[in-house]
């Protein structure tokens, strides 16, 4: 078996998809299910569940389990995967909040590119003034300003002039997908 090296931008971006989350919350809610039956339950065609499935699989957040012809999952962490338990437990603990599909997507999609974990580490050591974050993480200053826009919007980073500062999020998801990031 191949050993699953994901980043976590990429989990983020598997994580940003709500018809993701809702396969991954239908597994929280019934423990275990077959392609099929989660497919029927979310409304989606078997060939594009399981292809959501694998992609969460492949993020080390679910595991398979053959039985004859049918493909069973559940919600179990792949212990190979390093962020992979961190995930599925902030995941879990958005499922019990009953935390909307919108909101979980909106807020993993902060970090669905690798540059803009850059910036969060780069601004973990300090506040930085935006030609110094460019320099820093060699990001152009025209694309730096897209990335900080999203990270703004989505509370992991406050913008003062010129001035750019990584802030400690509000919401739980967030924390701890900051503190994931910068591990």
């Amino acid at each position: 078996m191949d050993t699953l090296h994901p980043t976590i931008w990429r989990t983020c971006r598997v994580l940003s998809n709500e018809n993701r989350l809702k396969l991954l919350w239908q597994l929280f809610h019934l423990g275990k299910a077959s392609v099929s039956e989660l497919g029927n339950l979310v409304g989606l065609s078997e060939p594009v569940a399981s292809s959501y499935l694998r992609a969460l699989n492949a993020r080390g957040l679910i595991t398979p389990e053959r039985q004859r012809v049918f493909v069973y999952y559940r919600p179990e962490s792949n212990p190979e995967v390093a962020h992979s338990e961190r995930m599925l437990s902030a995941m879990k603990a958005c499922w019990e909040a009953r935390v909307s599909f919108s909101s979980v997507a909106y807020q993993m999609t902060a970090f669905t590119h690798s540059r803009r974990i850059d910036i969060a580490r780069a601004l973990s050591r300090g506040s930085l003034e935006e030609l110094q974050l460019s320099a820093k993480t060699s990001i152009s200053p025209q694309a730096l300003y897209r990335h900080i826009e999203k990270l703004v919007n989505r509370g992991f980073v406050g913008k003062t002039g010129s001035l750019i500062q990584l802030l400690e999020p509000d919401a739980a998801l967030s924390r701890e997908l900051l503190e994931m990031v910068l591990d």
